[in-house]
C-alpha cells in the first residue's frame, strides 16, 4: 500500500495547465476574437459556386440532448485539444480517420442559432473544414445512423455542439472549496472529490466497484476545470462496467464519498489510509 506522501507526489509530479473542457461559444453567435474565414466569404463562396448550393446542418434530439448534425443527420462534434481561432486542427492522420471532418460549405438550420459564428479553415492538403466559433468541426467514425452519439466524451476531449445551451452548461465546472483539509477540488455541486491509491493512474481502470462504487461515487464526465485553476493534471476519462464514463485526474479515477453531504465537508479523507482530497495550491 502506498503512503500518503508518495500518493500525493505520484498525483502532482506531471502537473500541467488545464484549460476549460467547453469551447467559448457565445449563444448569440456574435463574434468576440479570431473565429477562422467566415462562411460568408469569397473564399467560401468559390469553392461553393453559389451560397443556394451549400449543405444546411441539422438538429438532432439524442441521448446526449439536442444536438447539431451534419446535412446526413450525423451528430457533430468539437475538439478540446484544438485551439479556437488558431486556423488548424490538432486531428491529422489516423485521428482524422476516426473524426473526418466537416467539409465546408454548409449553412446554418433555419430559424437555429448556432453557439458561434461558422467559419473555415484549410487543412494540409487543402481540404476545406467548417469552424464553429473557431473550432474545427467533426463527425464520428463510430456513429452509424442520425441520433447516435457514441463519440460523445471520448478521452475526455470530445463532445457534441449541444443546441439551445451555451458551452457553459455542456460541462459541469468543478470547484474549489476551503476545508480544514486545506483548499480542495469539489464537484459542480461543492462535494469534494478524492483520488484512491489502491488504482493505477493510467490504467483505465478503477479499483472501487461494487459496494466501493456506493461508498465513493465515480465523478460522472463530461466537466471542465475551474476558470482560472491550476489542476494537478491532465483532465480525462475512463470507461467504467456497465458503460459509465468516469472523470480522471493525471490518471487518477475522482471519486466524491457518500459520507460528505454539503460542501466543504472531508469525512472521506485518509480511510484506510488510501482515500485523498485533491489539494489545490
Amino acid at each position: 500500500m502506498r503512503n500518503l506522501g508518495w500518493a500525493a507526489a505520484a498525483l502532482t509530479a506531471t502537473a500541467l495547465a488545464v484549460t476549460a473542457c467547453g469551447p467559448s461559444f457565445d449563444s448569440s453567435g456574435a463574434p468576440g476574437s479570431a473565429y477562422g474565414t467566415p462562411t460568408g466569404s469569397s473564399s467560401q463562396t468559390s469553392a461553393s459556386g453559389a451560397t443556394a448550393q451549400t449543405s444546411a446542418l441539422k438538429v438532432t434530439r439524442t441521448s446526449a440532448g439536442t444536438v447539431l448534425a451534419s446535412s446526413r443527420g450525423l451528430t457533430l462534434y468539437y475538439y478540446t485539444e484544438d485551439k479556437p481561432g488558431s486556423g488548424k486542427s490538432a486531428c491529422t492522420g489516423s485521428c482524422a480517420s476516426a473524426w473526418p471532418p466537416l467539409a465546408a460549405p454548409v449553412r446554418a438550420p433555419a430559424g437555429v442559432r448556432l453557439p458561434g459564428p461558422l467559419g473555415v479553415i484549410t487543412r494540409p492538403g487543402g481540404g476545406v473544414q467548417v469552424t464553429i466559433n473557431g473550432y474545427p468541426i467533426y463527425t464520428y467514425a463510430g456513429d452509424k445512423a442520425p441520433g447516435q452519439v457514441a463519440g460523445n466524451g471520448t478521452e475526455g476531449a470530445w463532445h457534441v455542439i449541444k443546441i439551445g445551451s451555451t458551452a457553459a452548461s455542456q460541462a459541469a465546472a468543478l470547484k474549489v472549496t476551503r476545508t480544514h483539509a486545506g483548499t480542495v477540488l469539489a464537484s459542480s455541486r461543492g462535494l469534494t472529490l478524492y483520488y484512491y491509491t489502491k488504482d493505477k493512474p493510467g490504467s483505465g481502470k478503477s479499483a472501487c466497484t461494487g459496494s466501493c462504487a456506493s461508498a465513493w461515487p465515480p465523478l460522472a464526465a463530461p466537466v471542465r476545470a475551474p476558470a482560472g485553476v491550476r489542476l494537478p493534471g491532465r483532465l480525462g476519462v475512463i470507461t467504467r462496467p456497465g458503460g459509465v464514463r468516469q472523470v480522471t485526474i493525471n490518471g487518477y479515477p475522482i471519486y466524491t464519498y457518500a459520507g460528505d453531504k454539503a460542501p466543504g465537508q472531508v469525512a472521506g479523507n485518509g480511510i484506510e489510509a488510501a482515500w485523498h482530497v485533491i489539494k489545490i495550491p
